[in-house]
């Protein structure tokens, strides 16, 4: 497959398979007489990989960890221990944007609480009342 081929097939832009390729997330690709870059049914699997894994939360160094690991035959308690942590880091994410989202919803509802009139004074941006 060429480069065009696998862009239309995985929808990721020749900009960022080349990035990908220059950060080892895939293997080089080897290239014809006329020097088009051409790639192998491998490159498919692994572009949904990393697809994946970012949806995951996953960064890009992580993954190519995560690659390494498969391509070494690495134990499943190692790549099990690394999603282990990104959930655990996800999860504590998660825990400060409720508690983002219920200081700012206590804030908007001390502005509100009188109506037209409470957002009429001069704002007080204050959160004591919350949390």
């Amino acid at each position: 497959m060429r480069t065009k081929d696998i862009v239309e097939r995985t929808g990721i832009d020749k900009e960022t398979l080349r990035f990908y390729e220059s950060k080892g997330l895939l293997p080089e690709s080897k290239r014809t007489e006329s020097g088009y870059r051409v790639f192998n049914s491998e490159t498919l699997t692994r572009i949904q990989f990393i697809t994946t894994a970012k949806q995951a939360g996953f960064t890009l160094s992580e993954i190519k960890g995560l690659i390494d690991l498969q391509q070494n035959s690495g134990p499943c308690r190692s790549s099990r221990d690394i999603a282990k942590s990104k959930k655990t880091e996800i999860s504590d994410k998660i825990k400060a944007l409720k508690k983002m989202d219920k200081m700012l919803t206590s804030f908007i509802s001390e502005c509100e609480k009188n109506g037209e009139k409470g957002l009429s004074k001069p704002c007080h941006f204050s959160f004591e009342k919350c949390c």
